[in-house]
């Protein structure tokens, strides 16, 4: 790339990361003002499960690899 690519690139990524910046903090202030004790129930469990998944499949990796290399 050339030098004034280069810098029109890095300009574009400093405004796309402020724009991201900022959708995060509106997402982050509509969750505080709409949340309900019941999904932040539902999506605790839902991660415990998708966690639990992932270590359930890292672990049969895991013993696949050992057998495999056994």
């Amino acid at each position: 790339m050339t030098p004034p690519m280069e810098e029109s690139a890095r300009d574009l990524l400093v405004r796309i990361d402020e724009r991201v910046k900022a959708i995060q903090i509106d997402i982050k202030d509509i969750n505080e003002t709409r949340s309900c004790a019941s999904h932040g129930v539902k999506i605790r469990n839902l991660e415990r499960m998708v966690w639990g998944c992932l270590a359930g499949l890292a672990g049969l990796g895991v013993r696949i690899i050992y057998s495999a290399i056994r």
